[in-house]
């Protein structure tokens, strides 16, 4: 079944591409835990329209993952993951992610007082939680509500 899978997401995602105009390529493989992963890269010397599919803070590329997720899951029993990488944006941001949580642990440890980052979706602070979670020495929490929820940074007592 997964071969077949990942063939019809294959062609559903070109499809959505191209109903949008965006020349990109598209792979997809099966990823830990039989995650698919889709990785939608530009064309060579062509750039043009992944800055589209990214979005605001890659909220297109969240409600794309989503959309595609529900396509290929219709009328199935079991839900299959679906990741959806555009340009490496989601690495990229992942590390820019990780670095600030390591900045801000540096900090709230030199301050010896919690330091609150700028409000952010529930993944970017569960990325910063994990980073956060590996130090010994410091704590993280998520305060306020939806949509102004932020993390913050605090040495342990």
């Amino acid at each position: 079944m997964i071969p077949q899978l990942v063939t019809k997401t294959q062609q559903i995602t070109e499809e959505i591409l191209g109903r949008m105009g965006i020349p990109a390529e598209v792979m997809v493989e099966v990823g830990e835990d039989e995650v698919l992963k889709v990785n939608i890269s530009a064309l060579p010397d062509n750039d043009e329209g992944l800055g589209i599919l990214i979005g605001y803070r890659g909220s297109t590329l969240r409600s794309l993952q989503l959309v595609l997720g529900l396509i290929i899951n219709k009328g199935k029993e079991d839900w299959t993951p679906v990741v959806v990488d555009v340009g490496d944006y989601k690495k990229n941001h992942e590390e820019t992610l990780r670095s600030l949580a390591r900045r801000t642990m540096e900090k709230a440890r030199f301050l010896k007082e919690p330091v609150s980052l700028s409000p952010m979706n529930a993944y970017d602070r569960r990325i910063i939680h994990l980073e956060v979670a590996e130090v010994e020495d410091m704590i993280s929490e998520s305060v306020g509500e939806e949509p102004r929820r932020r993390v913050v940074v605090r040495p342990k007592e």
